[in-house]
């Protein structure tokens, strides 16, 4: 039994004994963490039930993180929402709101089986199956922004849901910064005065790109990872493929034109450059995150991944930010 396993498995089990009886669980087999996300801790759960083995997934709350402030409870019950709606997400199963148990909220879902594929994944490269994966990757993010939920804040308007955005970012950035970044501060003040408006704003995933999706062929299987979703103009989600999720499913050009004809509107060019402009301030703000969970203990290393980004992201925010302005007031 791992050491992982050895301190996890007995109190894990304890609380799906006592909070989820419906599981049948016998024993916890082991509890592994996956190799693979840098937000939420999240591990494979191994076990036997009543009905033989399974395997689970469980995402816990870390102490800092790179998106604070965590709120798991939101993303459980968000998830039942979409899974209510018909979306391919995970099957949720259990919610432990008692930090105590294992040292922050945990939530226990079902395993996707399912193959995933990085953003400039050489497996997709001409390959015949890459225009069907565009279009299901374009059609599922039409249904998620079509889709309704009760769970995330609502806002009346898309120029106050943006602001809504650089309110969470400042909020972030003050929380995570140990050196002054002026330069971040300023964009935030540049993103906020020019939020656009927009007639159409719904649910965003957030951190839509290729790994954050599992396949069964052609097909969409799970939609994981949806920590930072939220209300807001679409073209955000689309500006977020064309950014940080760059790659063979970057919503623009053709898949842009495709989004546009499925969604039934048409691309605002200068609202695309705005949204462009925020997720590059908001993996930037990130990159700050990174820094300071290593900085106050935390020992996952690949976390110095993210952190370079803060430092690129201020050497070249003033550039970009007088680009954004001269395409918006032009």
């Amino acid at each position: 039994m791992s050491e992982t396993t050895s301190t996890m498995a007995q109190p894990l089990a304890a609380a799906l004994k006592r909070g989820a009886p419906s599981l049948a669980l016998e024993r916890i087999v082991s509890v592994d963490r996956f190799t693979s996300g840098l937000s939420s801790q999240s591990y494979c759960v191994e076990a036997e039930t009543g009905e033989g083995p399974t395997r689970w997934v469980m995402r816990i709350e870390p102490e800092f993180g790179v998106i604070p402030p965590y709120d798991i409870a939101r993303e459980y019950r968000l998830l039942q929402e979409m899974s209510a709606a018909g979306l391919e997400v995970p099957q949720m199963l259990y919610l432990e709101e008692d930090e105590s148990v294992l040292g922050g909220r945990f939530m226990l879902m079902s395993f996707v089986e399912g193959e995933i594929y990085q953003s400039m994944d050489p497996r997709l490269a001409g390959s015949p199956d890459l225009p069907k994966i565009q279009e299901a990757f374009v059609e599922t993010l039409v249904k998620i922004h079509a889709t309704k939920q009760t769970v995330l804040p609502a806002y009346t308007n898309g120029r106050d849901a943006a602001r809504g955005e650089v309110a969470v970012c400042r909020k972030r950035l003050l929380r995570t910064e140990m050196v002054p970044a002026p330069v971040m501060r300023h964009a935030l003040d540049v993103l906020d005065e020019h939020a656009p408006e927009s007639e159409r704003f719904g649910l965003l995933h957030g951190d839509y790109r290729l790994p954050n999706l599992k396949w069964d062929g052609t097909r969409i299987s799970g939609i994981l990872d949806w920590e930072l979703a939220r209300v807001g103009d679409p073209l955000s989600d689309l500006a977020f493929t064309q950014t940080v999720g760059h790659g063979h499913c970057s919503i623009e050009g053709d898949l842009a034109v495709r989004y546009g004809e499925l969604a039934g509107v048409e691309i605002d060019p200068k609202k695309i450059q705005y949204y462009r402009f925020l997720e590059l301030v908001k993996g930037s703000i990130i990159g700050h995150a990174g820094a300071y969970d290593l900085a106050n203990g935390g020992d996952d290393l690949r976390l110095m991944s993210v952190t370079t980004i803060a430092a690129a992201g201020q050497a070249m925010m003033g550039l970009l930010e007088a680009q954004l302005v001269a395409f918006l007031e032009a």
